[in-house]
């Protein structure tokens, strides 16, 4: 038995079901043919997630109660999303109305350390998190505070003291045990989002020695006399341009690969997939996966105002990226922004995006971007645990083909047609063989008993 699952370019059809032929035996090849081999497998997957920033529970704040928990669920329900990952920045981001931290200018004690201001954040994590019933959490910083600094200030780079090293380190873990306070369990952190950027919002430059040696010399010691050498520690958190070079050089520091859980990067700046291949090659004991993505607010061609009626080309990029990552050894999948406001917010830095869900705070009014479509042809139905197989097809161009095992034995195989025409498609699984047709610029996903 299959069943598909369609979403289409120019049509009301999201997650549309319909009937496939169910799979024969003797079946030959036809003239754009997808091939699955469950015998051939390769990583285990992870799950799907996205970032609670103030920007996103902002958003979300001015809706009803009952509007807000349909948002939730979306998301965070079996109906929905299936979202099971949640990323938590560390005090604030580009993505909030003003730069703060959890405590007093100088305190190199962390005596002052609160986290009050921030607690409505917290609690819409608690909300999604409940309706999934647990959710894998990443912490991530942004920049210490201005006088942890060379630069002393929370943005434009700026490089971390020696002299702070220890009280920064401390800073993680006072987060992870106040979280811990309000029923928040960390699983994993990475040391800095975007190491090697220097923008005009909080950031810090780590080298990739400077971030080897602060986790096995202070980050690492840090969390384990707090009793918290359990929270895994990520690497990287830039883009898949550098994860090559960086492993390689953070590795090569004595004693931290075996401190080292994952390698987290981002999908701006480059497509090359393939650097995650290598990656695997070079340390197939680490957890990889995407923690950050995001699209950038579309705007009217005639009047160049911000339109969040959203392109479907977001979608199909978030769909292209999805399929060759996880082809490429990804196990897993962190959006940005939950959601945002119509203006791409509230961001304090004027960077405005686009979520796959955007609230219009003024007649509050929810709409869903194809990037959300896009996204639970993957996170609905691929489940954590599942087992990628091989999947290939024969398409000249702009046809991206996934397939995994879930732990249950249903096999899931994503198809997405970028071409502006149909494609008649002959499938074989583990030998056995149907076909259908693929619509133009849409995804399809099959289930098979």
């Amino acid at each position: 038995m299959i069943k598909a699952f369609i979403t289409q370019k120019s049509s009301n059809n999201y997650f549309k079901e319909a009937g496939i032929r169910p799979l024969k035996d003797n079946y030959g090849g036809g003239d754009c043919n997808v091939v699955v081999d469950t015998k051939q497998r390769f990583q285990k997957h992870m799950g799907f997630g996205a970032a609670f920033t103030e920007a996103a529970w902002r958003a979300v704040s001015v809706l009803s109660d009952g509007e807000r928990k349909k948002v939730v669920d979306a998301y965070f329900s079996e109906n929905g999303l299936n979202y099971n990952i949640a990323r938590i920045p560390v005090h604030t981001t580009d993505f909030s109305v003003g730069h703060r931290t959890y405590v007093e200018y100088g305190d190199k004690e962390l005596k002052t350390f609160d986290t009050s201001w921030d607690g409505e954040r917290f609690e819409f994590y608690k909300q999604c998190r409940d309706v999934h019933g647990e959710l894998f959490t990443i912490i991530a910083p942004w920049s210490p505070p201005a006088w942890m600094k060379d630069n002393n200030e929370a943005q434009h780079g700026g490089k971390l003291l020696d002299g702070y090293k220890k009280s920064w380190a401390q800073y993680y873990c006072k987060f992870i045990e106040d979280l811990r306070s309000r029923g928040i369990t960390v699983d994993a952190l990475t040391v800095q989002n975007e190491p090697e950027a220097v923008q005009t919002w909080e950031s810090c430059i780590y080298t990739a020695e400077d971030e080897a040696y602060f986790i096995r010399d202070y980050l690492h010691p840090a969390l384990k006399e707090h009793g918290l050498d359990s929270t895994k520690i990520v690497l990287w958190d830039h883009n898949r341009d550098g994860v090559i070079r960086r492993s390689l050089s953070s590795f090569a520091i004595e004693g931290v690969r075996e401190l080292v859980w994952g390698i987290g990067y981002h999908w701006y700046c480059c497509d090359k997939s393939e650097n995650l291949s290598t990656v695997h090659a070079l340390y197939p004991e680490k957890a990889m996966f995407l923690t950050e993505c995001c699209v950038e607010l579309a705007h009217d061609s005639t009047t160049g105002k911000a339109s969040y009626a959203g392109v479907w080309e977001h979608g199909e990029r978030y769909g292209r990226q999805i399929i060759n990552d996880f082809n490429n050894y990804s196990q897993g999948w962190i959006d940005w922004n939950i959601c945002l406001d119509e203006e791409g917010g509230p961001t304090y830095v004027g960077n405005f995006c686009e979520a796959p869900v955007m609230i219009d705070k003024k007649t509050k009014t929810v709409s869903y971007m194809s990037s959300y479509y896009y996204i639970g042809h993957f996170s609905k139905f691929i489940k954590p645990g599942a087992t990628r197989v091989f999947c290939g097809n024969d398409a000249p161009s702009l046809l991206y083909t996934l397939a995994y095992e879930n732990p249950d034995m249903k096999k899931i195989v994503v198809i997405q047609n970028a071409s502006s025409r149909r494609r008649d498609i002959t499938l074989t699984v583990d030998g056995k063989g149907t076909q259908f047709t693929v619509r133009p610029h849409s995804i399809m996903t099959l289930v098979i008993d």
